[in-house]
């Protein structure tokens, strides 16, 4: 079985899904460790060495907490802990733990918008390089301490940031994953409907037909019985054009299968086409459509004795009109009466066009569709307005 390249060169590629997802842990990590190793490098009491570990490690655990999961949790409670570890213990360490200012300084820029999260975290790096200059008695020290608290604060942000997006991208592609889904279901019992519905419309009427004929004219009822098989077939390519989401259908064959289906219900068929020969491949299948479920509402729903169908186009519009005498029940519920029907709302107007139905004072029935032929925005309003007056 061969690979797809984009596959194969997907399949060779890191998870960089996995590597953004580290990026966060990574960082705080090392913030942490650059926050202690001033306190652990210098030659203290082993509670000044604890207080730096136990307070790197507190504010890399808030960090992850709050930043790190592609969702900002609890800011204020977040950015409240973080102020208090990143400055009270300068009370015992004083200068050596003025770099520890970064992590407060990355969870305003995360938490806080940025017209006002940047002179705020800008306000905390220079807080913590005035302390460590006030300690030191060395501008050259404050300024280390700034630079130190800045690069923390951009590294821990950098990384929450491309986290946040990962995430979000990756609940966006699940939305079009649901999406898709949901449109191919949709789609898959429209087209089931749609193109089955004649089909098995005709195998019931030739079904009784010769179960009415096979005793008294056997001849006849092998003759329609042969028919039906034919039928039968027809409708298992159908359903096989529908598992394979291929949905183009023939006009030619449906204007007349639709006038053997009603002929063989005993309706009266008047088919009339002019200047079809050369419509789009989509624009030939919607009329189809709508000419399926049309004869197929005539057949069902309705008493109809007579039925005349005609396709043409004109002026860059394909129209379909169907007219009966059997207005009644569903077939003269309008467009969205049925879900047949809203079907074919959706497939014509996704091709610009437009489809209407009317019941007559004199008890017929007439649905019309008009599919503009190209993309002509002003074809398609006329087409509206002509449907509409």
């Amino acid at each position: 079985m061969r690979v797809a390249a984009p596959a194969r060169e997907e399949a060779g590629r890191p998870d960089f899904h996995a590597l953004v997802a580290g990026g966060p842990p990574a960082a705080a990590a090392a913030v942490a460790l650059m926050a202690s190793l001033p306190v652990l490098a210098e030659r203290q009491s082993w509670v000044s060495w604890l207080l730096a570990l136990s307070g790197a490690a507190a504010l890399a655990g808030v960090h992850l907490a709050a930043f790190a999961h592609g969702r900002v949790r609890r800011p204020g409670l977040a950015l409240g802990v973080q102020a208090l570890l990143a400055y009270l213990p300068m009370l015992q360490l004083g200068a050596l733990w003025s770099a520890a200012g970064g992590f407060f300084a990355g969870g305003l820029l995360l938490a806080v918008r940025p017209a006002r999260a940047l002179p705020a975290a800008g306000l905390v790096c220079v807080a913590a390089g005035l302390v460590s200059a006030r300690g030191t008695a060395s501008a050259d020290a404050g300024f280390a301490a700034v630079a130190a608290a800045g690069v923390a604060a951009l590294v821990l942000f950098g990384t929450g940031a491309a986290a946040r997006l990962i995430a979000e991208r990756e609940e966006e592609r699940r939305e079009l994953k649901r999406r898709a889904i949901a449109e191919e279901r949709k789609r898959f019992s429209r087209d089931v409907h749609d193109l089955l519905g004649l089909s098995l419309s005709a195998i019931t009427l030739k079904g009784e037909l010769v179960d009415r004929l096979v005793i008294g004219q056997p001849g006849r009822a092998k003759e329609e019985l042969a028919e039906l098989l034919t039928m039968s077939r027809r409708a298992l390519a159908d359903v096989r054009t529908v598992a394979a989401g291929y949905r183009e259908l023939s006009l030619d064959d449906e204007c007349r299968a639709a006038a053997a289906v009603l002929s063989a219900a005993g309706t009266r068929v008047t088919v009339a086409r002019s200047g079809t020969g050369d419509l789009p491949p989509e624009v030939a299948t919607a009329l189809a459509a709508v000419l399926r479920e049309g004869v197929t509402n005539v057949v069902r729903h309705s008493t109809a004795s007579w039925c005349a169908f005609s396709v043409s186009k004109e002026d860059g519009t394909a129209w379909l009109e169907i007219v009966n005498d059997g207005a009644g029940g569903a077939a003269g519920g309008g467009p969205g009466s049925g879900s047949g029907l809203r079907n074919l709302v959706d497939r014509v107007e996704s091709l610009g066009g437009t489809l209407a139905t009317e019941t007559g004072p004199d008890g017929t029935h007439r649905l019309l569709a008009a599919v503009p032929v190209g993309c002509d925005e002003v074809r398609r309003h006329r087409t509206r307005d002509e449907l509409t007056a």
